[in-house]
């Protein structure tokens, strides 16, 4: 397997759009994010068999106690 050569990373999906458009390389983007950024001049191929898998995590205000996000932290971290 060659191992990909990663030269740039973006966190905004306009400028990756803008990379893969311009020829400059490839993206896995999630398919509800890519969905409503839908171009002709993107090819967009599900990925059905995969073992992927996305980090996620809870942003909560640092200044307050919250309830809802105590309770929806200890359920997630079950």
């Amino acid at each position: 397997m060659i191992p990909p050569k990663v030269v740039h990373e973006s966190n905004t999906i306009s400028s990756i759009i803008q990379l893969v458009k311009n020829g400059l390389g490839i993206s896995i983007v999630l398919t509800n994010v890519i969905k409503s950024y839908e171009n002709a001049e993107l090819e967009l191929v599900e990925l059905k068999q995969s073992n992927l898998f996305t980090d996620i995590l809870i942003a909560t205000s640092k200044n307050r106690n919250s309830e809802i996000a105590d309770a929806a932290t200890a359920f997630l971290l079950k």
